[in-house]
Parts: C-alpha cells; structure tokens; sequence
C-alpha cells in the first residue's frame, strides 16, 4: 500500500485507531515509515476533523460519546461554578487518578494553590487549542480579551505567542509560578 498521500495516511491511521484505541507516536512512525513531524501533521488534521485526540505521545480514536459533544468536561467550575467551555477547561489531576476542572485558567491555577498530590495540570494554548502542561507554560493575565473570570489568564505554549498576544490585547506576561503568585495576592486584597 501507497501511503506516501497524506489523506491515504490518515484513513490508515484511523483504522489502525479502530483496532487498537491509542497509538504512539514511535508506533505511527515505524508503521508509516514517515517522520515524527509529518506523523503530528497527520494527527493534527484528524483532531482538527474531530477523528482523534491527541494525548501525550500519540492519539486516541474520539469516541461516539465524545464526537456528539458528551464528554468529560465537568458542567460546572470547581472554584466558581461557572459552566466549563473545552475552549477554556482546565483539567486537573491528583495523584490518586481522580479530575477536577475549572473554567478557565484563572480558576484552575488558584484551585491548584490548594491542593496537594496533583499529577497533572493541563490548558488548551489559547491560540492553537492543544493541550498545554501549565506548569510549562505562558500566561497573558489582565489582556483586552475578557472570555472568562478576571482578571483574564490566557494560556500559551510558547513564550513568543504569548509575547505577540501581549502587544495588540495588553495585559502582562508570566510564567506559571509568576501567575499563581500574582493570582493568590489579588484575591488576598
């Protein structure tokens, strides 16, 4: 089989996600005999087409459930009870396996604040919607773009998207310990 074709790659991704659920990124690349980069590409597209979700090293099939909009996103904030968008969710998860999510990155790093054991802490970037460990990455707080709790924290992967996002919607940039600092003292005051 010829899968050299981008689209005949992902229709054998897909299925080879239908046999088994989650794949690697190793695994696609070994069975495609492509590169690392053009198997992201691929996985990219099928997230972007809804097919799969990326997890960290490689991909899930989307479930029935998760394709007609069931998912896992609680209904409401665990700090402000606010209905949780998937553009904004932040999923939280402790040591002991169990998820807690807050609606926005606002509520999800205060809520981190209080609580020991956590395993994992993950935002989508707000420019390119992939999930973003938080303790990785980039905060706009205070900017024009009020989507949320205030003052509005907004998520980035990347210091350079952050700094982009900064100079036409203001605000201020920092790194995840900068903002939980700066969170924690302004509801203090």
């Amino acid at each position: 089989m010829d899968i050299s074709i981008p689209n005949r790659r992902q229709a054998q991704i897909v299925a080879w996600l239908q046999e088994n659920d989650t794949l690697t990124i190793k695994e696609l690349v070994a069975r495609l005999n492509v590169s690392a980069m053009t198997v992201h590409r691929d996985l990219d597209k099928l997230a972007a087409d809804g097919l799969v979700r990326k997890v960290h090293g490689g991909a899930k099939l989307v479930t029935a459930e998760a394709a007609s909009g069931e998912t896992t996103v609680s209904p409401s904030c665990v700090m402000c009870n606010t209905a949780v968008s998937p553009r904004t969710v932040f999923t939280i998860t402790l040591d002991d396996g169990r998820k807690e999510t807050a609606c926005c990155a606002h509520c999800g790093i205060l809520r981190l604040s209080q609580l020991d054991g956590v395993g994992s802490a993950l935002t989508p970037d707000f420019i390119y919607g992939r999930m973003v460990n938080v303790f990785r990455a980039w905060f706009v707080v205070g900017s024009d773009a009020q989507l949320c709790c205030v003052p509005s924290t907004l998520c980035f992967a990347r210091n350079n998207d952050a700094q982009k996002f900064q100079q036409g919607f203001h605000g201020e940039v920092m790194d995840f310990t900068a903002v939980q600092q700066y969170l924690i003292q302004s509801h203090m005051n």
